[in-house]
């Protein structure tokens, strides 16, 4: 127990040996000297301390009940604190303008007041232990910074009136008090008012206790963050249906409107596969074994809240930028109930680590499950989005980048640099159980500390990879590769020079197809892990002349190829 400064480490003698004095100071014991004896408390020096602690408390939220309308946007947030000693009477919290109905412990509070942050409100203090904290609000019908993060109501592809307050990193003050961190895991109860037969979701355990409620409870012992767990999606003419399931460990709940084309674009047998690999490698389904998927006209092509997955009601139409747009998005969305909600970020510019696992482990699963060519696609479109990015994976630049540019920037450059160029230098395998240890325990975790999954799978010192490939402002400066080659006798001498701007010489293995008229071979490359030359040159048998020599022929290497050599991707439709 940490003591108090200026009280005695045992907090409630030290409160009672203040009160007795400050009775005793007053005269209100009505006995003892009426002189201060010469070894009293000199009160210049030792002034009267208050019964109850002032100032601005630390505190983590431990849960919020919201109750929200539909119809109106009428909102209600009570926030549980856990005080932090030495405590305080005033706590200050993101929150948005025009706040009302402030309530500290039942109570009218002391005063608040708008910060920088958001607001100060101020009631009885105390040195540790809850208080409960309550708004108003009436969250506006809008959305902000080009997203769909806000407050919304669009026509689904039936007209339908599809209605989404959707929080994202570092948003969910925009609709009452809320702790924006994310890393923050906490406990939360959403009670929904809507109009009859409207069909709503929302995070956790869901039920509904009349035709115009519906509640959700996300209060067990697996927490999750605000940036995802603020959600409430609702469409009138959603039906529901049970897709696939297994017995005590999923369910799969499928929520979509008269000719929906998600769930027919899947095949039950394939989801029911999947899920059981993915709950194989990473344990249970974090948060209940009911998982429902719904269909609507999201700008993302998927969105993960715990126990829920929100998908583009058009993905089947799209672009065939994944191989099967629809089987990716799920999979990927999946994986965020453990990489991203279970587990969750350090900081926000740590967002890079949760997608590269969910679009690294979607791509593992293509290989193993899925018909070949899936997963080929995926690494073709990771390397170009990855050839035009824009930021390093962990950006130093200053002042630092606008955080939706550098979240769109990471869907390629994310899972090649992380996890697949990782594989021929530390081992496919060894990848995937650094992956499953990194996110084994609850709790934020950051780059750093994957990093340190990644080393401790290994062994390896991955310093000189990661400050090479992951860390660094301004454009990155990854290399392409001048390949050259001379055939005597019957072998092969092929020299790879590395070249970037800065001269780094890259830890990397890179493949090189070599052809000739009859015969193809594949020659590796491997710089290793601590590469002391930009130069690199391989012997191998070759029976025949050579027709021509490919670099990275597979897509697993991020470099900087010519612009025009290759197509070049439209802007990316991002999943979250």
């Amino acid at each position: 127990m940490r003591s108090i400064p200026g009280w005695s480490a045992q907090p409630l003698a030290g409160v009672l040996t203040r009160v007795v004095w400050g009775l005793w100071a007053l005269g209100a014991l009505g006995c003892g000297p009426t002189v201060e004896p010469e070894d009293a408390l000199d009160a210049q020096s030792h002034p009267f301390v208050p019964l109850w602690p002032e100032g601005d408390f630390s505190a983590r939220v431990t849960r919020y009940d919201y109750d929200f309308a539909t119809q109106t946007g009428e909102a209600k947030s009570t926030l549980y604190l856990d005080v932090a000693p030495p405590g305080g009477d005033c706590f200050v919290v993101n929150a948005p303008q025009g706040i009302t109905g402030l309530r500290w412990n039942d109570a009218e509070p002391t005063r608040s007041e708008s910060t920088e942050q958001g607001i100060r409100v101020c009631g009885r203090g105390q040195f540790a232990g809850q208080v409960k904290l309550e708004a108003r609000y009436t969250v506006p019908l809008e959305t902000y910074d080009f997203t769909q993060v806000g407050f919304s109501r669009r026509a689904d592809r039936g007209g339908n009136t599809f209605s989404y307050l959707l929080s994202w990193v570092e948003s969910c003050d925009r609709f009452g008090p809320c702790d924006d961190r994310t890393d923050q895991l906490t406990q939360y109860v959403f009670t929904v008012k809507h109009a009859t037969g409207e069909r709503v979701l929302c995070p956790g355990q869901l039920t509904r206790p009349d035709s115009t409620t519906t509640k959700c409870t996300l209060t067990g012992l697996t927490k999750a963050p605000t940036y995802s767990s603020f959600a409430v999606a609702s469409n009138p003419a959603w039906r529901s249906s049970t897709f696939t399931e297994q017995s005590s460990k999923f369910k799969v709940v499928f929520h979509e409107v008269a000719g929906g084309k998600l769930a027919s674009s899947l095949v039950a047998a394939d989801v029911k596969a999947y899920l059981n690999w993915v709950i194989g490698e990473l344990g249970p389904l974090p948060y209940g074994t009911e998982l429902r998927v719904a269909g609507a006209p999201t700008e993302w092509l998927g969105v993960e809240h715990p126990a829920n997955l929100i998908l583009r009601e058009d993905l089947p139409d799209l672009r065939r930028d994944y191989a099967n747009m629809t089987m990716h998005t799920l999979m990927h969305e999946v994986v965020h109930q453990w990489a991203g909600n279970r587990t969750t970020l350090s900081s926000p510019f740590d967002f890079v680590w949760k997608e590269a696992i969910a679009e690294y482990l979607t791509y593992r699963y293509e290989r193993l499950g899925r018909p070949a060519g899936e997963a080929e696609q995926t690494r073709a479109y990771w390397d170009r989005l990855a050839r035009t990015a824009a930021y390093y994976p962990q950006p130093e630049d200053d002042p630092a980048p606008v955080f939706l540019s550098f979240a769109s920037d990471v869907y390629g450059t994310g899972p090649m640099l992380l996890f697949l160029q990782l594989e021929p230098l530390l081992g496919e395998n060894i990848v995937l159980q650094a992956i499953k240890n990194f996110l084994s325990v609850p709790g934020d975790r950051s780059v750093a500390d994957l990093r340190v999954a990644l080393e401790q799978a290994s062994g390896e010192d991955l310093g000189p990879y990661f400050d090479a490939w992951v860390y660094g402002g301004g454009d990155p400066d990854w290399p392409f590769f001048e390949v050259s080659h001379a055939l005597e006798d019957g072998e092969l001498t092929l020299t790879a020079v590395q070249r970037s701007v800065s001269g780094t010489r890259y830890p990397v293995s890179v493949d090189v197809l070599v052809e000739g008229a009859t015969e193809r071979r594949l020659v590796t490359l491997n710089y290793g892990l601590s590469p002391q030359s930009d130069t690199l040159s391989v012997t191998v048998p070759f029976p025949e002349p050579v027709v021509q020599v490919t670099v990275d022929p597979e897509n697993r290497v991020v470099n900087r190829r010519f612009l025009g050599l290759d197509a070049e991707p439209a802007p990316a439709r991002w999943l979250f």
